[in-house]
């Protein structure tokens, strides 16, 4: 027999007096899916929030009483055996989501009330607001509790000794198993304890990390460019990268493409490689002018043809060749030898 949490509601609500029911409908939103306070109550019967709390309380008691011999055995049966399966805790959110499918229910913050409404009711079932550490979320078991904590602290701390490595290689699976051996914690539980933590993010490139990290969790416009062009692999035009986080970052649909290139010209990680071009430094590209970029070559490398050092160039820059032709006729800087090679010109 399916159960249905509108029924086993009902069933609860009819054994109390109206006044009782009415401001539990209202106290849990099982009604409309609007919650009202004591004091929002109290004013709708004209009452002090005080008696409003006393009604709470009595009509609370009641069904307490109820429940305590057998009346929704089958529900907390249920869901407890869900809770343990997943190890003894699950965020709301997801909590509620999962029982709408087991429990063949529609999705409606009605529906979400009255299972929060209905689990208050039992002393196996608890709540945890949200804190700094994690969301909301419910259990059945302390111990289990205890250690999602204790997985998450030790997650954190193994994950922030090995950042470069998780951030630049594939190594997130292997940092996840080795923090599970030593708690025995099966991958589908450990998984869940992660998802219930604040302290862990996954962007829109999948990339999984420390929700403090830039790297996956950015934040500005310089740390979305940033992401961007490691995604890209590539220098982008500083509109193709305004495009591409308004593309990505729900609250950046307009984003001003002016914006990102007057944020990336001051950021030491973006190196401008041709008009309106970035690159990022940690790619290989070097900061510098064109003819910067130019002279440094020359004197790690010695004099060169034009043609060779037009290459080596263009590896570092976006330009046209007449760009490094033309820089070459200045004097000041760069000598022609006799042979036809330029140099660094040290006068």
């Amino acid at each position: 027999m399916d159960i249905k949490t509108t029924q086993l509601v009902n069933d609860l609500l009819r054994g109390l007096n109206a006044r009782q029911r009415e401001v539990l409908e209202k106290r849990y939103g099982l009604k409309d899916g609007q919650i009202l306070t004591l004091e929002e109550i109290g004013k709708t019967y004209g009452v002090t929030r005080e008696r409003a709390r006393q009604i709470e309380e009595s009509g609370l008691k009641e069904l307490r009483s109820v429940v305590s011999k057998g009346s929704l055995d089958k529900f907390f049966g249920k869901v407890g055996d869900y809770l343990k399966n997943i190890g003894g805790l699950r965020k709301e959110e997801t909590l509620l989501a999962d029982l709408r499918v087991m429990l063949n229910e529609s999705g409606s913050s009605v529906f979400d009330n009255k299972v929060k409404f209905l689990l208050e009711l039992s002393d196996d079932f608890k709540y945890s607001p949200e804190d700094k550490s994690f969301y909301s979320y419910w259990f059945n078991d302390s111990d289990k509790r205890k250690k999602a904590v204790e997985f998450v602290s030790k997650l954190v701390k193994q994950m922030e000794s090995k950042k470069e490595d998780m951030v630049t290689e594939a190594t997130v699976d292997k940092v996840f198993k080795e923090a599970i051996r030593p708690h025995n914690l099966k991958e589908l539980v450990a998984m869940n304890y992660v998802s219930s933590s604040k302290k862990f993010h996954i962007n829109q490139y999948g990339d999984f990390g420390l929700s403090h990290w830039s790297e996956v969790n950015p934040k500005t416009v310089r740390d979305w460019a940033h992401l961007i062009l490691r995604k890209e692999q590539k220098p982008l035009h500083f509109t193709e990268i305004a495009k591409s986080i308004a593309k990505i970052r729900e609250s950046a649909k307009d984003m001003n493409p002016q914006t990102v290139h007057n944020e990336l010209i001051k950021d030491a990680r973006f190196v401008l490689v041709g008009r309106g071009l970035y690159g990022l430094q940690e790619s290989g590209f070097t900061p510098g002018t064109t003819r910067e970029v130019m002279a440094r070559l020359l004197k790690q490398n010695g004099p060169m043809t034009s043609d060779d050092l037009l290459k080596m160039v263009l590896k570092e820059r976006i330009l046209k060749k007449n760009t490094i032709f033309v820089n070459l006729q200045n004097k000041k800087h760069f000598k022609k030898l006799d042979d036809g090679r330029y140099s660094v010109n040290a006068a």
